[in-house]
């Protein structure tokens, strides 16, 4: 009976998953849950201790509960944020991608209908951003609720498993806050030196600053890519696709608005333009369907 119980539990379980969940998002169930297997779960409860022999407390159930999802240890994962069930929570998800092995991203699931994988990250200035090559290639920061960069490499692989929008949300500190949103965005791989390739059309509020980042390769202070002739993540204190040098800084100094210093700013030309640093940016990506 206890067994049979259990079943009625995890049952409950996932048919209230899609409105709610309060566990750890790797521990969610989805309709496409492990419990499709019933060998799968019978191996994971032979696994468990002793079970009680009467459900008298509440606790018991839980506790049992907790034990099966531990024992069963199988990760919800997605292909992309798109993917992720519709009123899901914001935050980190699993992805698969075209990853060697699966890599947490964040998926904001409030902006314009949800579903977008967040890259870029800036609000408060306490990570730096004026960091190395492999840095920017491997990612940094944190994801969970802090500032961060996602990583130039898995940029790359999520942006060639399907074609990709891209939006960027703004700041100042006035209050005004703006978008930029680009139909069809895609990174080279390494070596293109991460190449920006932006082949659809421009709307939003924001104005077309990434105009002169079309084409170009990404930079930092210790590679340049870029066509100046100086190394612009260096005149510029930060990283970016330049080009000769740039019309938005994102990854620049978080200098908390105006400023003296032209370009070094986390900087939107058609925004704010250069001698202005702003308060948030998010970028982010979305599957095209």
């Amino acid at each position: 009976m206890w067994f049979a119980a259990v079943l009625v539990l995890l049952a409950v379980v996932r048919e209230g998953r899609a409105a709610q969940c309060d566990f750890p998002q790797s521990l969610c169930f989805d309709s496409e849950a492990p419990l499709e297997s019933l060998s799968q779960l019978e191996t994971a409860i032979d696994t468990l201790i002793t079970p009680p022999s009467s459900f008298v407390k509440p606790s018991e159930l839980e506790a049992l509960l907790n034990s099966i999802k531990s024992a069963v240890q199988q990760p919800l994962n997605y292909e992309t944020c798109r993917d992720v069930p519709a009123g899901s929570p914001s935050g980190l998800y699993l992805l698969r991608g075209e990853f060697r092995e699966p890599q947490y991203a964040y998926c904001d699931m409030q902006y314009s209908g949800g579903g977008w994988l967040v890259f870029q990250n800036r609000f408060n200035g306490q990570t730096n951003f004026q960091l190395t090559w492999n840095l920017y290639q491997n990612g940094f920061g944190n994801m969970q609720d802090g500032e961060f960069w996602w990583g130039l490499d898995k940029l790359y692989r999520q942006t060639n498993i399907a074609p990709h929008e891209l939006a960027v949300v703004m700041e100042d500190f006035d209050g005004v806050k703006v978008e930029a949103r680009y139909s069809d965005f895609q990174i080279g791989d390494a070596a293109e030196n991460y190449r920006m390739n932006i082949l659809g059309t421009y709307s939003g509020t924001a104005g077309d600053s990434m105009f002169r980042c079309r084409n170009m390769m990404f930079s930092t202070s210790d590679r340049d890519n870029d066509i100046w002739p100086s190394n612009c993540a260096v005149s510029f204190t930060g990283a970016w696709w330049y080009s000769d040098c740039h019309d938005s800084n994102l990854n620049g100094q978080y200098l908390r608005g105006a400023f003296t210093n032209r370009g070094t700013g986390m900087t939107w030309k058609t925004f704010r333009e250069q001698f202005y640093s702003l308060k948030t940016t998010r970028m982010m990506i979305r599957k095209k369907v």
